[in-house]
């Protein structure tokens, strides 16, 4: 099986399934990996297929490492003010956090 990820930064994605695998074994703990596994197992075939394409794209299409966060605008909480995140380029650091906190 082969996985295309969508056009992005770094274009179109090819892989095979087992070079798929060796990039989550290289970017997840081993705990993290072998929880996902168990997850993804559990799946009917065709939401596996969807969660694993959605992998796919995001470590093959997300910023390296290292690299310049692409620049975005969220508004202010309570706010319709529009912050941008370059706007703090060289003056504090910024911490990104998304999540679930229910």
């Amino acid at each position: 099986m082969f996985w295309r990820a969508s056009p992005g930064r770094r274009g179109y994605v090819n892989m095979s399934m087992d070079t798929f695998m060796n990039l989550l074994r290289k970017h997840l703990s081993e705990k993290d990996f072998n929880r996902m596994m168990e997850f993804t197992a559990s799946m009917e075939p065709e939401r596996r297929a969807g969660m694993m394409q959605f992998l796919a794209e995001r470590e093959t299409l997300a910023p390296e490492v290292g690299s310049d966060a692409p620049d975005f605008k969220l508004p202010r909480l309570g706010s319709a003010e529009q912050v941008q995140l370059s706007s703090f380029c060289g003056r504090k650091p910024v911490a990104l956090i998304f999540g679930s906190y229910t």
